[in-house]
């Protein structure tokens, strides 16, 4: 049941971007005003990611689940959910910083839109089995030779 909702971990902050990307093309001019909402949004979205992100961590959910039909196949393991768990934790953190202290000028909202994608790519790179194992692996292997030598 809970594998199922591993889609939502990417999908909520693209979906919640290309949205507020779609009103920004559409209403520039009012979209670029409302930059409170916009940014509480993509928070929102990033932040019940990490949540389910943690869920799965913690039920140690393990498994594969098909999005998009028979397109693309997301691979839950621990490791990838520590790595999207940490990366959206920072992406968190940017955003809440980034709302607390830029000025809301033009491109503000743009600037949420590409850091919500962005954040959702990432995820997706997370769980995309083999491509993330061949990079990830040898990095925290290499990492952990390192601590050990000292």
């Amino acid at each position: 049941m809970l594998l199922k909702l591993t889609w939502l971990i990417p999908g909520l902050p693209i979906i919640a971007s290309i949205f507020i990307a779609v009103l920004l093309l559409s209403f520039s001019k009012t979209m670029n005003r409302l930059t409170k909402p916009v940014s509480y949004l993509l928070i929102l979205s990033v932040l019940l990611s990490e949540i389910i992100n943690f869920i799965l961590f913690e039920k140690h959910i393990k498994g594969n689940t098909l999005i998009l039909g028979d397109i693309f196949e997301l691979v839950v393991d621990r490791s990838a959910l520590l790595f999207a768990l940490s990366i959206g934790l920072i992406f968190l953190l940017i955003m809440i910083f980034s709302f607390a202290k830029l000025k809301r000028r033009n491109g503000y909202v743009k600037y949420f839109v590409f850091l919500g994608f962005f954040s959702g790519i990432v995820y997706l790179f997370s769980f995309s089995g083999s491509l993330f194992h061949n990079f990830y692996d040898p990095l925290i292997s290499s990492f952990v030779k390192k601590m050990s030598y000292l």
